[in-house]
């Protein structure tokens, strides 16, 4: 299942949460507090573009070790185990090899988040040498002499969202005031941040397919080799 076709799937299981929201506060508001399905809305979006990227980088991770995608520095820098290298080298065939070495790379990370934007830019450069959210900025309607720019907004507003995840998930949402009311919160919010993420995500998965069919062409046009196509929605 590629990277995109699972962000989709949990983008689904988020649009039900925005469809409870809108009944309970059209029929049960008077009873009920619907806002909070927004709450749980805006975790679960956020949580969606963590899994999307956690899937790409490890499914291009695997991609390089068995030459379907050209290394990058970061790459050559991931550290492995000693363990891992065993259970690689005692495999006895080629898929073997690759389970391995993708259980490993998945354990690894487990153990980081990728929900701010200069954490997805680290944890991208593990498989593209793409310079980001200058990439984004251009695929989200930048030209080059305002792609600077606009790529730190982009940065500025992820941060954003991603610090009122972080209120919501881990201090209850709740201001910083004597009654410790919490912060309001609208569906217009939502669509905002629906919308944002969304198209992060898409831009990153257009970079990365585009970016790494490049350097294979020019790469194949240097050493003379035929070009192969990249599929769709394959990460490499």
């Amino acid at each position: 299942m590629t990277p995109i076709a699972q962000f989709e799937s949990v983008w689904g299981r988020c649009a039900v949460l925005s469809g409870l929201y809108t009944y309970l506060e059209r029929n049960v508001a008077g009873v009920l507090q619907p806002e909070e399905l927004l709450r749980a809305e805006w975790v679960s979006r956020v949580s969606a573009l963590d899994l999307y990227v956690h899937e790409v980088i490890a499914q291009s991770m695997v991609a390089i070790f068995e030459g379907r995608r050209p290394i990058t520095p970061a790459y050559s820098r991931f550290q492995i185990s000693n363990e891992a290298l065993d259970r690689i080298r005692a495999a006895s065939t080629r898929t073997e090899a690759s389970a391995a070495f993708d259980l490993y790379v998945r354990t690894q990370l487990s153990r980081v988040t990728y929900q701010f934007p200069d954490d997805i830019a680290d944890g991208i450069r593990l498989c593209s040498e793409a310079e980001l959210w200058n990439e984004i900025a251009l695929a989200l309607g930048a030209t080059p002499s305002t792609k600077n720019d606009l790529a730190k907004n982009h940065k500025r507003q992820l941060s954003l969202i991603v610090r009122r995840r972080n209120a919501i998930a881990h201090e209850g949402d709740l201001q910083q005031t004597a009654l410790r009311d919490p912060w309001p919160i609208k569906q217009a919010d939502l669509t905002e941040v629906s919308k944002f993420i969304e198209g992060v995500v898409r831009a990153i998965d257009t970079i990365i397919c585009v970016f790494s069919a490049e350097l294979r062409r020019s790469e194949a046009v240097t050493l003379g080799d035929p070009v192969m196509p990249v599929p769709d929605g394959l990460p490499g």
